[in-house]
């Protein structure tokens, strides 16, 4: 007969032999231990001797392939098809968008075959971030931020301006969204000092916004860094007084927005009142609302004047890139518009519905990241395109043209299932953002006992014997 700590162990590993997911292999084989120590103790206080309790508690699991399997099945990867199905027919509509706009004139012919380069990389990013074990990303978070910003840093000497920003920015705001969830989760429990540093980290991230320049990217980068951050607050990552932690963080924001509308130049005030200047840099805002204005539910926009018998793509400036809903609008009616909107619009919704489902701390702060990347741009994208808010350039998830910006939305969508696909496999409650404190401490020359931590061992070891109860 082998020894106990041998039988128990190879009983063990036979279970999880039988758990396709290997990632939670680890968590179950600790519960089965403990569950195990704990049946052995109660037989001991039963009057049996130490080896006999242990192959007892052992011999009363069950079979092993059979607990295997049940375990296998209540510990499985999830798949949030709604999220996929509809980022793939997006990803056909951004296809058939770019053979549409390929067709209109010679020089835009290569937009298409642009498309079919860049897709399979972009579905090849998804695929790979969808298995990938995003837990990884909290670990190097700053180790992350730190390549970027150099990476970006070194853009400026080997990327190129268009219509004066250097357009690598834009893309290095979007990745740093992500990594700033990791970098606030990495600063849990840290109280105020913990706020400071993650805005300092924002301000990196910010300055080469400003660099580029480019005022959309630090808009949105902004915004999505606000939302996580007044997000953690409320959730007690930091551990401290909410009203002090918002006043930290929004009273030298407005500060700062303040002075920034007081020195802004004429060409940043045009975006919100384009009739300052109509004939320069209002022309292109004030284009836009006349388009959307002239359009019809099918068929082409109604234009009089000079521009009645003028092609759209000759008057209307980014009309295949920036101004490709207008475009679509205008030449197709806005039926095709709104379809297109509408999708769009579905899946920031069921990708709101997953990151609320999250039941990890880390998971719902980077799933919440990469969903509000998505959504602010295509926000922005639409407002701009119907002419409700001033030019934005920024591009609409997985229908503009640009490989790179595809690449990069793809990527942040596979982070986001990857979240959802391990919803209830990675173990970090959300509400209270719990530390890995010992069940002892000693501060002040005082003993402190944490009960919450010797309780949550009690309620796993509970939750394993509840299910053997139910399932063996």
């Amino acid at each position: 007969m082998p020894s106990t700590n041998k039988y128990a162990q190879e009983y063990i590993q036979t279970i999880c032999k039988q758990i396709r997911f290997k990632g939670i292999r680890n968590n179950i084989a600790r519960e089965l231990s403990d569950h195990i120590e704990d049946q052995k103790n109660e037989y001991i206080r039963q009057g049996f001797d130490e080896e006999i309790a242990s192959l007892k508690a052992v011999e009363q699991m069950g079979d092993p392939i059979l607990v295997g399997k049940q375990l296998d099945r209540t510990h499985r990867p999830k798949m949030e098809w709604s999220i996929l199905s509809l980022a793939a027919i997006l990803v056909l509509m951004g296809g058939i968008v770019q053979f549409f706009l390929s067709g209109v004139n010679a020089s835009k012919s290569y937009v298409f075959s642009h498309f079919l380069k860049y897709a399979p990389i972009g579905i090849a990013a998804f695929v790979y971030l969808y298995f990938f074990d995003y837990t990884l990303l909290v670990r190097y978070s700053k180790l992350l931020y730190l390549i970027l910003f150099l990476a970006t840093l070194a853009g400026f000497l080997i990327s190129y301006r268009r219509n004066g920003v250097y357009i690598h920015v834009y893309y290095s705001a979007l990745l740093f969204i992500p990594i700033f969830a990791g970098i606030i989760y990495g600063f849990r429990n840290k109280g105020y000092y913990g706020i400071i540093v993650s805005g300092v980290f924002y301000a990196g991230a910010a300055f080469l916004c400003f660099l580029g320049p480019s005022f959309s990217s630090f808009f949105f980068l902004t915004v999505c860094c606000l939302i996580i951050l007044t997000v953690a607050i409320g959730k007690g990552f930091f551990g401290c007084n909410e009203k002090v932690a918002l006043a930290i963080v929004y009273v030298p924001t407005l500060i700062t927005l303040f002075l920034a509308i007081l020195i802004m130049p004429p060409s940043l005030q045009t975006r919100f009142y384009p009739e300052l200047d109509p004939h320069g840099y209002g022309y292109l805002p004030l284009m836009v609302r006349r388009l959307f204005a002239s359009s019809r539910p099918i068929g082409k926009a109604i234009l009089e004047g000079d521009l009645a018998q003028m092609s759209i793509d000759r008057f209307l400036p980014s009309w295949n890139t920036d101004f490709m809903l207008t475009y679509i609008i205008a030449r197709l009616g806005y039926i095709a518009g709104f379809i297109i909107v509408a999708v769009m619009f579905v899946l920031i919704l069921r990708m709101f519905i997953s990151v609320m489902k999250q039941k990890n701390a880390y998971g719902f702060l980077l799933s919440l990241s990469a969903c509000l990347a998505i959504t602010v741009q295509a926000v922005l994208f639409v407002l701009s395109n119907i002419g409700f808010i001033s030019t934005f350039a920024v591009i609409l998830p997985f229908i503009s043209f640009g490989g790179i910006g595809f690449v990069i939305n793809m990527i942040l969508l596979g982070v986001l299932l990857s979240v959802y696909r391990r919803t209830d496999l990675v173990k970090d409650k959300l509400q209270g953002v719990p530390g890995s404190k010992p069940l002892f401490t000693f501060e002040d020359g005082k003993l402190i006992i944490d009960f919450g931590q010797y309780l949550d061992r009690c309620e796993r070891r509970k939750s394993i014997s509840r299910f053997y109860k139910n399932n063996v």
